[in-house]
């Protein structure tokens, strides 16, 4: 399996997966989140809460949205979020695994850091489901626990990841530059 993972990840390119993310992140921050937020005033959409969030917040957040705002924020889940993770997912394992390799690391613990961006689109991925689940059917008392709590595992392992890629980044450059003056 590890051979498997290492020699897809040596032979793929990170850019067909890198560009579209960016594109879609700058596309949900700039056009679809704003009209949204709005709608919100300083309420946050569950997504970002990153320290959870309750069934009352949820109620709330709810009927500031109204109806059109719930389908908007569906549409945002449903057409741009959900692409989005799948794309993160496989820019930052692709990344990290990238990074072991150029350092010499893919045969250490470091390995193992390819979890990361892993557990944090499963997790991503079942906040929205929780939250689709709770705007579609008003369901919210049982399910804004679960939902809340993937998105507290979600905020843990985003910055694990991105810390991993800066970590990586930061020994590919030091080699560099140390190999300049041996």
């Amino acid at each position: 399996m590890k051979q498997q993972i290492y020699r897809i990840a040596s032979s793929t390119s990170i850019w067909p997966f890198a560009v579209p993310m960016v594109i879609l992140f700058l596309v949900m921050s700039f056009l679809l989140i704003p009209p949204l937020q709005v709608l919100l005033g300083s309420m946050q959409l569950p997504d970002t809460r990153f320290n959870g969030y309750d069934a009352g917040y949820v109620q709330q957040l709810a009927e500031r949205l109204q109806s059109s705002g719930i389908k908007g924020y569906l549409r945002l889940e449903w057409y741009a979020d959900i692409p989005f993770i799948i794309l993160y997912v496989i820019t930052f394992t692709l990344g990290i695994a990238k990074l072991l390799m150029k350092n010499g690391l893919w045969n250490s613990v470091w390995y193992y850091s390819l979890c990361f961006p892993v557990l944090a689109g499963i997790f991503d991925l079942a906040e929205n489901a929780g939250i689709i689940y709770m705007l579609q059917t008003n369901r919210i008392a049982a399910v804004a626990p679960v939902a809340s709590f993937f998105t507290i595992a979600k905020g843990c392992f985003l910055p694990l990841t991105l810390l991993t890629l800066v970590v990586l980044l930061g020994i590919a450059a030091y080699r560099k530059i140390a190999g300049r003056f041996s």
